[in-house]
């Protein structure tokens, strides 16, 4: 009885001692939230930046563009037939296309009875992705102009054999961009992120606004609390003011964590729309395999936040293959230099704590 007895007893101590160690891993984490608690993030409604048509025509200011509430409404996505790009061509920027709403080349447009409140510049990251570019292009364009955006989309292309470099991508979108216009405003698009709501507005506020706070991939909620991948809207100001991306991640993943970092760093708050607006279908490819040391570079971001960014880029830094003003983009084409942007070794000797780590992704 006692041999058999034993193990019973044992069993009944493991499974008491496992109780009260769920109980203090609980309290633990329980604590670790109450202190460490951040109200970061907002949730706001599209008329924080553009006002409703007002019910009583008498109140229209002169001049002002407003939103027709009952147009913009959540529209279907068929994710599996993509427009060959000619016919998007002729259907968005043909000359059959009324004038008011035909598409300008390089992808611009403008409403021609009211006066936009920003001017913005869509920038989209891309290489190899014709199919996802051609969903996204047929849905961005007809959404934008219902929103009265003053817009025009950049495809910032990535050439050679070197791979693939998101923040390199879109810090040189953003300067070969003003170039050519004053922008207040700049959406850094994912290719793959096709949104569903025309009421989720693209214009920027004082804060870094998430845009994609409710994706299909994961359930039509947001990854983590500081999440600002897929979709994110910024002020030209605060860009600047942040530094823009990170110029170090060769491969995909933590670029975005980098910059929620930055936007931390400089006391920005999180805005992002209700998750009802906020909807975005992604298209289904192969994963792309992560990074190599990719949480290691992040660990270290505070080291390199003021020298690896915007004022990194030099004439070395990248060269320009071409610049087309396409009827429905304008497409720049550049060759991003691997050898001038690498991590070193004096920043990963700055790595941040594990306990800011735990902060970052379990505010």
């Amino acid at each position: 009885m006692f041999c058999r007895g034993y193990p019973i007893r044992v069993s009944r101590h493991m499974s008491v001692a496992g109780r009260y160690l769920l109980l203090c891993l609980y309290l633990c984490l329980w604590v670790f939230a109450l202190f460490n608690y951040s109200s970061r993030c907002r949730y706001s409604e599209p008329d924080v930046f553009i006002e409703d048509w007002p019910v009583d025509d008498s109140r229209l200011k002169s001049g002002r563009c407003y939103l027709r509430r009952d147009s913009l409404q959540l529209q279907p996505i068929d994710m599996h037939n993509a427009p060959e790009l000619h016919h998007l061509e002729t259907a968005l920027a043909g000359p059959e296309v009324p004038a008011q709403m035909r598409l300008r080349p390089g992808g611009s447009w403008a409403p021609s009875n009211c006066t936009p409140l920003q001017h913005v510049a869509v920038m989209v990251a891309f290489r190899n992705r014709d199919f996802h570019l051609r969903l996204l292009l047929n849905r961005l364009h007809r959404m934008l102009r219902r929103q009265l955006i003053k817009y025009t989309v950049f495809v910032v292309e990535q050439t050679g054999p070197e791979p693939f470099n998101r923040g390199m991508l879109i810090n040189v979108g953003v300067v070969e961009a003003l170039k050519l216009a004053s922008f207040d405003c700049f959406i850094f698009h994912d290719v793959d992120m096709i949104p569903e709501h025309d009421r989720n507005v693209y214009l920027c506020d004082e804060n870094a606004r998430h845009l994609a706070s409710a994706i299909d991939e994961m359930r039509y909620h947001v990854m983590f609390y500081n999440y600002l991948g897929a979709v994110l809207a910024m002020s030209s100001k605060n860009f600047f003011r942040i530094n823009g991306f990170s110029n170090v991640y060769w491969g995909w993943g933590n670029e975005d964590d980098d910059i929620s970092a930055r936007t931390m760093e400089a006391g920005m708050l999180v805005s992002r729309p209700p998750p009802a607006l906020g909807r975005y279908k992604m298209v289904r490819h192969p994963k792309a395999v992560r990074i190599e040391g990719g949480y290691t570079h992040f660990m270290a971001w505070r080291a390199r936040h003021y020298e690896d960014g915007l004022n990194a880029l030099r004439k070395n830094s990248y060269t320009i293959v071409s610049r087309q003003a396409m009827p429905l983009y304008t497409n720049i084409s550049v060759r991003l230099s691997l050898s001038r942007h690498q991590m070193k070794q004096e920043w990963l000797s700055k790595t941040d704590s594990v306990w800011w780590f735990l902060r970052f992704y379990y505010p």
